[in-house]
């Protein structure tokens, strides 16, 4: 049964049995509402008190009205109870041969990593027509993985692993792509609002040929070591404000450090701010704020071109 509503795409069998469960409770809530208000105007006419001076008759009840009332919203209840068990029984039990892939929350992006040891940032790749299993770990705060066209939503915790299985079939779109899919439903800091990721639905042999390529790809794009490092959880590309300075059109322009003094902003600064974050701060914010990374000479000399091209 399709949603009665616009949804986004529903890509597993899970998720359309959702719908349907959403449209049986939705007709039956539909039907409920029409029926008492139809009834509440019908009387409101019937029974209008057409002398000011009469007085109602008193009625003591009867029970075998109150019994139907009582018996036929119990077992409606009853019913949708052990249909909703049923599609979470079928949600808990995966079956044997399933495909992991290891989902990492942490402010504020998600991280991937798959069967192979291959890693991606920002961007989550699965097969179609598999069945695959999402181990979920958080590494600080408690996040939430939700992805709407799967209709589920997982609760990633610190110290514990979540888990959740799909089989994404019948994908409508022909790229199988799906840009910010991928959300944080708790709310985890104040980047919490942009941490996305992408899906993509892959045929199955071409993704068995991408993920083994993706292990051996060497990393060193300045996209690929903003995602792996988080940079854009605390720096914008928008000019936008954030737990670090916004790398939108600051190259060639002059910046204050806290203490007073001023620094142009410029390649050795940049690459210095990268290395060594502690040793120019920006007015504004707190040193130790970004941790100390190792990178190779062309990933920063990557790094730097690209916020040199934000204009």
């Amino acid at each position: 049964m399709e949603s009665i509503f616009q949804m986004p795409d529903a890509l597993t069998s899970t998720a359309h049995t959702v719908d349907s469960l959403f449209n049986i409770i939705l007709i039956i809530t539909a039907i409920v509402f029409v029926l008492v208000e139809s009834l509440l105007v019908i009387f409101l006419i019937r029974y209008k008190r057409k002398n000011p001076d009469k007085q109602g008759r008193n009625i003591h009840g009867n029970n075998t009205a109150e019994v139907i009332w009582t018996l036929i919203p119990a077992i409606i209840l009853v019913l949708i109870g052990i249909y909703s068990a049923s599609i979470v029984y079928d949600v808990q039990t995966p079956p044997d041969d399933v495909y992991t892939i290891k989902v990492y929350g942490k402010k504020w992006q998600w991280d991937f990593q798959y069967e192979n040891g291959a890693k991606t940032y920002g961007e989550l790749r699965i097969p179609e027509g598999k069945n695959v299993m999402f181990k979920i770990y958080s590494e600080d705060v408690i996040h939430s993985f939700w992805v709407p066209q799967f209709r589920m939503k997982q609760d990633a915790v610190p110290g514990r692993e979540t888990t959740y299985w799909i089989n994404a079939s019948d994908i409508p779109r022909a790229d199988g792509k799906y840009e910010k899919a991928i959300k944080c439903a708790e709310y985890c800091g104040n980047a919490h609002s942009k941490m996305y990721a992408d899906l993509v639905i892959m045929p199955s042999d071409q993704f068995d040929t991408w993920v083994a390529e993706e292990l051996t790809r060497k990393k060193t794009d300045a996209q690929s070591v903003i995602a792996e490092n988080g940079c854009a959880s605390c720096h914008s590309i928008d000019g936008s404000k954030g737990a670090g300075p916004s790398w939108k059109g600051i190259f060639g322009t002059e910046r204050k450090l806290n203490g007073g003094k001023t620094v142009k902003v410029d390649e050795e600064y940049i690459k210095e701010s990268i290395l060594d974050p502690g040793a120019k701060v920006a007015d504004g914010f707190q040193a130790g704020m970004m941790p100390q990374y190792t990178l190779e000479d062309e990933q920063v000399a990557n790094l730097v071109k690209y916020i040199e091209e934000l204009k």
